[in-house]
């Protein structure tokens, strides 16, 4: 049995009328068509029906309406024709056509007859590639099943052969109401969806267009959100086999919270770079810098709600976002708006609770490891513990450990404090460009700084530049072996050892002047040796070409020599004038260079002052040694003249 068949016996159906009609009262459809069924003495599947009045349950019984039917039978041929022609629709032939239509290369040719009040319209569409065409046959037989007899036969055949796809008026639409299509609205409990519900036409009956559809929308008291667009291409499907969603509600749309943007990181993460997706742990860059008047927050206004409405015109409420405010603590600037928060000053944005902060020193807790990584601080750190091997910690402030630093890498602007001191094994580096270095004790480090370095007990085997004063002078101070160079002053309480270490010794001159002229002298001697093996290669080269012709290869390769060789000479002229001047500099400033040991001066120091080299040959005690006129002057000890603020200075750091 047919779809439809199998439909009409699960669903039933109700009728009215004398012999073949009935109208019929009844519960539901079901009830209905099976009392015309009995009453007719038909199959249920042979009777057409129109609902007239559609019922209702009530309330417990209570405010019962019954539905109200025009049930007719059909004779068996009619019902036939009625039920293929309804289960065709029901089976989406003719969206199967559609989709073989668009994906099939050589999909056949269609058509379609539309049954309107302004007439019988007949549309023919081309097939693709080679694909069949639409045959009189296919027509003849479809208008046929559908009972048309008022059409021009002549026009159909020329719109078949013109296969143009645009609808044709081929004849005049013969009213018979009970086959013309009919459809309901449905709308949804929250209003937001006017479904309709089509019944298609029987035989010749007449579609549904666009204006019966409007009216059904505005009598079900639809008038907002009508898609006339979806509507109009439902319609000239004629696939009734699924509802039609008429018309939709404008959604609401709550307001959006107000919120915090941060311009800057105040969430720290771990993120794998690495192509094996490994961690530096060195360079975790854990910490957020800033500078003053950098950016650090603005807050995003809240949002109003959009308020919804129903297809009936109804309005949904709808929520205002919430406001919030930009929480603010120490080293910040809030606007006066209260929309923009700026850094007060250079340090490391951090979140106190749920305030955003700049703070000017950076606290770490416990070591400088692979926990924390390598430290770069736009401010101060403390360390409360060591820093290890291999790592770095760099700040434009200054710079506390608490415990001992390793082989690492310390750098800072300001003051640098050691309190357990430093065991660099050659590798280990601490300078500050524009402060002091204090520590406990020194060991195979180099040391930079632009004033002081003050250790307070041993400086061993070390490398140490101090634009001002090398002062070691605690219970056991002393200064063993490496190269120690001051701007003004080396003062210890003893200085070298009882084995003659190597110490050398340099005052009365800035080491980084030092280390200039130093540069130059390296500079000059590679260039120099560059030169000469160069114009030895050219002499070479020159008077081959005199005695002999050159190859092409030789001739380019003695242009390039001679080309560097003068660049090498304009080279080596201005290192020499640049090294001339500096030494002309250094003659007419003031040195003061003065080395000082409280208790021991050993044999195996060398004490440079400017040029002037003197090899401790014999044990001091109680000495300064200066030079006045290029002569040696050796005096009793002299306490620095700012041993105490550099002491209290140390005090306060630690």
């Amino acid at each position: 049995m047919s779809q439809l068949k199998d439909l009409l016996h699960t669903i039933g159906s109700e009728g009215s009328a004398d012999e073949n009609e009935l109208e019929v009262y009844a519960d539901s459809i079901r009830q209905g068509l099976e009392l015309a069924a009995k009453e007719l003495n038909v199959d249920i599947s042979m009777l057409d029906y129109e609902v007239v009045q559609r019922g209702s349950s009530g309330l417990f019984g209570f405010g019962r309406n019954p539905y109200k039917l025009y049930v007719r039978a059909l004779d068996e041929q009619a019902a036939f024709d009625d039920l293929s022609d309804l289960d065709q629709k029901l089976s989406r032939n003719i969206s199967d056509e559609l989709t073989r239509e668009v994906s099939d290369p050589n999909a056949p040719g269609t058509f379609s007859v539309r049954v309107t009040k302004s007439g019988i319209w007949f549309t023919v569409r081309p097939p693709k590639g080679r694909g069949r065409k639409v045959a009189v046959s296919d027509v003849a037989q479809r208008i046929d099943q559908l009972q048309i007899k008022n059409f021009d036969e002549n026009l159909v055949k020329k719109t078949i052969s013109a296969q143009t796809g645009k609808p044709v008026r081929i004849g005049d639409w013969v009213p018979t109401i009970e086959n013309d299509g009919t459809m309901y609205i449905e709308v949804s409990d929250n209003e937001m969806l006017a479904v309709a519900h089509f019944e298609p036409p029987r035989h010749s009956g007449r579609h549904m267009e666009l204006d019966d559809v409007l009216h059904a929308l505005k009598s079900a008291g639809v008038v907002l959100g009508i898609d006339e667009e979806a509507i109009n291409n439902y319609l000239e499907s004629m696939n009734y086999s699924t509802p039609l969603v008429a018309a939709k509600g404008v959604q609401p749309k709550n307001g959006t919270d107000a919120y915090v943007e941060y311009k800057v990181r105040v969430e720290k993460e771990i993120s794998f770079d690495n192509d094996d997706d490994s961690v530096d742990f060195k360079d975790l860059n854990l910490i957020e810098n800033v500078v003053v008047g950098q950016l650090l927050a603005v807050k995003r206004p809240a949002t109003n709600g959009v308020e919804g409405r129903t297809v009936k015109n109804n309005i949904i409420p709808v929520h205002s976002g919430k406001d919030t405010t930009i929480k603010h603590g120490e080293g910040t600037i809030l606007s006066d708006d209260a929309t923009e928060l700026t850094a007060e000053r250079n340090g490391q944005v951090i979140l106190k609770g749920e305030k955003i902060c700049v703070d000017e020193v950076l606290v770490v807790q416990g070591d400088v490891n692979n926990v924390t990584g390598n430290i770069v601080m736009m401010g101060s750190v403390l360390i409360t513990g060591n820093v290890l091997d291999e790592f770095s910690v760099k700040a434009s402030g200054n710079v506390e450990v608490r415990g001992s630093v390793q082989k690492a890498v310390i750098e800072a602007e300001g003051d640098i404090v050691i309190r357990q001191g430093i065991n660099g094994r050659d590798e280990g580096r601490i300078e500050t460009t524009s402060g002091s270095i204090f520590a406990k004790f020194v060991n195979r480090a180099n040391l930079i700084a632009e004033k002081n370095v003050v250790v307070t007990e041993e400086l061993l085997q070390s490398h140490v530049d101090a634009g001002g004063t090398v002062f070691c002078n605690g219970r056991r101070a002393q200064i063993v072996g490496g190269v120690i160079r001051a701007g003004d002053e080396v003062n210890a309480k003893q200085i070298g050892s009882d084995s003659y270490t190597k110490t050398y010794i340099y005052v009365g001159m800035n080491p980084k002047i030092l280390q200039q002229m130093n540069d130059l002298n390296n500079s000059l001697t590679t260039t120099k040796e560059e030169l000469e093996k160069l114009e030895l290669d050219v002499k070479t080269l020159t008077s081959r070409k005199k005695s002999a012709r050159l190859s092409e290869e030789q001739n380019e390769k003695l242009n390039m020599m001679v080309d560097r060789q003068q660049k090498l000479t304009k080279r080596r002229d201005d290192i020499s004038l640049e090294k001339e001047e500096l030494e002309q500099y250094l003659e007419v400033i003031e040195h003061k260079g003065i080395v000082c040991a409280e208790k021991q001066l050993y044999p195996g120091v060398e004490i440079i002052i400017k040029n002037e080299r003197l090899p401790v040959q014999d044990p001091y005690s109680n000495v300064s040694i200066s030079m006045k006129n290029n002569d040696w002057v050796f005096a009793n000890y002299i306490k620095p003249e700012s041993i105490d603020s550099m002491a209290s200075s140390s005090r306060r750091r630690r």
